[in-house]
């Protein structure tokens, strides 16, 4: 009896990350115009009726789950920081808690971004997950601050630290970084250089 929730949801993993292989592989061979919801769910051998278990439509499926996840993970970030850190410092703990070099979790955020350079259509979406992390992060410190998550501080602050991770995204993705440099790395060396003050290297 205790086994069987672990099952259900086991099983409930592997036919999401079933689904989301088949439609990133479907979007990067056929386009993402091309590939409907039927398409996705033949390539996953499951039901139509399947799918929308799971994804509201295939523009979910992109990059849905993907920035819920990770906005669930950095509000848990949040919460577990001492009330008495400096914001700047919760913001670091909390994006290095993140975790970014699981190597499903690289392959899937590497597909993506290959996806979007051959099809800037997608962008929108790209950037709707971050723009729902800014939020994540502005709320955080609009109340440590003691003020309104639309005041200049909070919103500097989600701002910045949001493009440092994109910053980091993109020199990975282009194979900048030095030498067995990973993603976390890049992520951690993006924030301290712009908490530095963008000094000169």
């Amino acid at each position: 009896m205790t086994t069987e929730p672990g099952r259900r949801e086991r099983r409930k993993r592997e036919t999401r990350v079933a689904l989301e292989n088949a439609a990133l592989r479907l979007f990067a061979e056929r386009g993402y115009e091309q590939t409907t919801v039927e398409d996705i769910a033949e390539a996953a051998d499951v039901a139509v009726r399947t799918f929308f278990r799971y994804f509201s439509s295939k523009q979910h499926v992109l990059f849905g789950d993907v920035g819920h996840d990770i906005a669930v993970r950095l509000r848990a970030g949040f919460e577990a920081r001492p009330a008495d850190e400096p914001a700047i410092e919760a913001v670091r703990h909390a994006l290095e808690a993140l975790r970014l070099n699981d190597e499903e979790q690289q392959r899937q955020i590497g597909a993506r971004l290959d996806l979007m350079a051959r099809q800037p259509a997608l962008l929108g979406s790209y950037y709707a997950v971050f723009a729902e992390l800014t939020d994540v992060v502005a709320e955080y410190a609009a109340r440590h601050g003691g003020q309104d998550v639309d005041d200049l501080y909070p919103q500097l602050v989600a701002v910045a630290a949001m493009g440092s991770v994109q910053a980091a995204l993109s020199v990975w993705h282009a194979g900048r970084g030095a030498a067995g440099q990973t993603l976390d790395d890049l992520c951690r060396e993006s924030f301290e250089t712009l908490i530095s003050g963008l000094a000169p290297r």
